[in-house]
């Protein structure tokens, strides 16, 4: 199984339904979800270009494999960019976006952080 499968497979009835609630709750409108929602004990957003663009911050790997010791590879990350493009695409299917790895956990930094660029159809 690739890593999109997996992150689908991990995120399609858990992550997923949380998200689809903050988008309806604020109406697509990224910006506040970012700054409004994305802030609290487990992750930070932050605007970087109103509308446009976006980075998305883990405070703590919140993969279960690497959690439980089964993966250690940075390159496991990719599931996670993989989660949040998938996830991205659910909510806006006419947009199009798209997900950089920053810097991981995994990878030696104290978070994880994405980048999201999104080209509204």
């Amino acid at each position: 199984m690739g890593y999109r499968e997996e992150a689908i497979e991990c995120v399609r009835d858990s992550v997923l339904p949380m998200q689809k609630q903050l988008y309806e709750k604020h109406n697509g409108d990224f910006d506040r979800i970012y700054t409004e929602e994305y802030n609290n004990a487990s992750y930070m957003g932050e605007v970087i270009v109103p509308g446009r663009e976006y980075e998305l911050s883990y405070l703590e790997c919140t993969c279960e494999k690497v959690k439980s010791g089964l993966r250690s590879d940075p390159e496991q990350c990719e599931c996670s960019r993989q989660s949040v493009l998938y996830i991205l695409s659910q909510l806006e299917p006419e947009s199009e976006f798209d997900v950089r790895i920053v810097d991981t956990i995994l990878r030696g930094s104290n978070r994880c952080t994405f980048r999201i660029k999104r080209s509204p159809a």
